[in-house]
């Protein structure tokens, strides 16, 4: 599964071994068993920990302009 942040102000944080997607919305838990990779647009946010997290289960991170272009 590819997961795509491309909402205004939506950041991606760690919660142990899962991610955990925070907006206006309210806050997701994502185990990463599936993950393969984390595309972001503009406006979105990373934390460090979540970068750690990725990095420990080989998943891709990408960073897309505002063409979508990575």
């Amino acid at each position: 599964m590819q997961m795509i942040l491309n909402t205004y102000g939506t950041a991606l944080n760690r919660d142990n071994e899962a991610f955990v997607v925070n907006n206006d919305q309210g806050k997701r838990r994502i185990p990463t068993d599936g993950v393969t990779s984390i595309l972001l647009t503009r406006g979105t946010s990373i934390t460090a920990d979540a970068v750690m997290l990725a990095i420990e289960h080989e998943i891709e991170i990408h960073f897309a302009d505002r063409q979508g272009n990575v």
